[in-house]
């Protein structure tokens, strides 16, 4: 078990880019707090709320492609963090900003809010 706070937070975020990896819905799942939204923009700058459980069903069904993730940068504040993710796919690059809390139940991340780059 991890026996810091950074290595907690790096094991959340590591479930969250392992679920998208490897299509595992439970470990994104176990990575989010319950009621996440996922927050992005459409093509017109509108906000866009995305319930956490479709990343986890798109994850289930198989249709993310091959990828790689990165975190970029872990920061922390008492409870709270804030973490940079890339991820690689062969068409796309999503960079994520993840905001983590000190649960009592642990380091859950509580927000995402993400951009897509297309190469």
């Amino acid at each position: 078990m991890a026996d810091t706070d950074k290595e907690r937070i790096i094991a959340t975020v590591t479930d969250y880019i392992e679920g998208i990896r490897h299509g595992d819905g439970v470990r994104i799942a176990n990575a989010f707090y319950s009621s996440v939204n996922l927050n992005s923009l459409d093509a017109e700058g509108n906000l866009v709320l995305t319930p956490r459980s479709a990343l986890e069903a798109m994850a289930n069904s198989g249709a993310l492609p091959p990828n790689s993730s990165e975190i970029t940068h872990v920061e922390i504040n008492n409870d709270m963090a804030l973490a940079k993710v890339t991820i690689d796919l062969p068409t796309l690059q999503y960079h994520d900003l993840l905001t983590l809390l000190r649960l009592n139940v642990g380091w859950k991340i509580v927000s995402k809010t993400y951009t897509t780059i297309h190469k």
